[in-house]
């Protein structure tokens, strides 16, 4: 039976989803992380144990072929395995290889890219001594999850007083970028590449997004509502289309965030070369029809064609709310997934009770649902009605 890997740090990266695709098409899938004893080993029919931080892409090959593993495809939804991927796939010759991935492992050189193509004037730079931009926003350029380790600074001395946090909490060596903030309003749109071309299946507005960690919360909403986001969602479309084909990047899902103000400008924020977490797939599947999991498995192969793109579904507005915990501790949570999904609208809601939060540097959402409505307006009601239902949760 053939094998495809399936790539896992820190206990993520849609294994068992993953898996189950790959089991629907009869290959064997098999689970690579670096964690041994990992509660995932029993979504794979195999696994395989790398040290992503000390060991080598030879060793990780070695290892392979030690156990007569000669992979058909790489799954990969995580940006810090992104050069695993391409190494991987440059090696056994699968799709996936190629320099357009190991620039998107980097926000730094995305960055450049970007300037060099005439797309983006954000100003940006790794030195903190040369920010000559405020407010502006750190975040690491590569070793990034769960908006991990991002921070709004507003001058030179908050920037430096970051800088001190990260060393004292053991950051002080992660490769970081200092971005000049944006105003307006933040979006995303999601999407497959298919040979250089970006095709947009879902955009959403964030309309109370977290401007100071950058995390995202409150309500977010497809379609976008204000005039000026609506706007937006095309030239960031187009922009993406310049970059893919610069980069000649195939076979790839892209989640990609932007900022649009109502003076009429678009700028990119950030490319994620995976699907939205959370609720993302939920509406990216009831919007257009395109489970992403198996999307990327299927890009993965080699697989996805653009004919599998039809328009989009004409549903009513559809939004959703990931609610976290802001102290260290175990989440309490007495509402159940069912409560919710009794309420009028609700088409999913995840509930973590028992939750743990370990580290305040990264988002740590206990509950997530996802709602429908025939107006903004009631959206926003049936998402309040959702979260006076959840009750009282407290971390212990």
């Amino acid at each position: 039976m053939k094998s495809v890997l399936v790539l896992s740090k820190w206990n993520v990266g849609a294994v068992a989803p993953a898996a189950e695709q790959l089991r629907a098409r009869g290959l064997r899938s098999v689970l690579v992380s670096e964690i041994p004893d990992t509660a995932l080993r029993d979504t794979c029919d195999d696994h395989v144990v790398v040290d992503w931080d000390s060991e080598d892409l030879s060793a990780l090959i070695a290892r392979l072929d030690a156990r007569g593993i000669a992979p058909v495809g790489v799954v990969n939804v995580l940006e810090p395995l992104l050069l695993w991927q391409s190494g991987l796939a440059a090696h056994y010759g699968l799709p996936g290889a190629g320099v357009g991935l190991d620039v998107l492992a980097s926000k730094t050189l995305v960055r450049e890219r970007m300037r060099e193509l005439g797309l983006s004037s954000i100003g940006f730079c790794a030195d903190p001594a040369e920010v000559d931009f405020f407010p502006a926003i750190v975040k690491p350029s590569r070793e990034s999850t769960a908006s991990r380790l991002v921070r709004r600074v507003d001058g030179p001395a908050e920037l430096l007083a970051y800088g001190r946090h990260l060393a004292e909490r053991g950051f002080g060596d992660t490769e970081m970028i200092i971005e000049e903030y944006l105003p307006g309003v933040e979006f995303s749109v999601d999407g497959p590449v298919v040979d250089g071309r970006f095709h947009p299946v879902l955009a959403v507005e964030k309309p109370d997004h977290d401007d100071v960690r950058h995390h995202d919360a409150g309500l977010r909403v497809h379609p976008p509502q204000q005039d000026h986001v609506r706007a937006g969602v095309p030239v960031l479309t187009e922009m993406l289309n310049v970059l893919c084909a610069d980069l000649r990047l195939d076979h790839v899902w892209l989640h990609v965030e932007g900022r649009a103000d109502e003076d009429g400008r678009t700028e990119l924020v950030e490319i994620n070369p995976r699907f939205g977490g959370g609720m993302y797939p939920t509406a990216i599947e009831e919007i257009s029809g395109i489970d992403p999991v198996e999307a990327v498995v299927s890009m993965a192969l080699g697989e996805f064609t653009p004919d599998r793109l039809g328009p989009l579904r004409d549903r009513t507005i559809i939004g959703w709310v990931d609610v976290e915990a802001d102290e260290l501790g175990r989440v309490e949570i007495s509402a159940t997934e069912d409560d919710l999904c009794a309420l009028p609208g609700v088409i999913k809601a995840v509930v973590v009770n028992g939750y743990q939060v370990t580290d305040l540097e990264k988002e740590n959402y206990f509950l997530r649902f996802a709602v429908t409505a025939d107006s903004p307006g009631e959206l926003r009601a049936r998402a309040a009605n959702v979260l006076s239902a959840v009750g009282e949760w407290r971390v212990v």
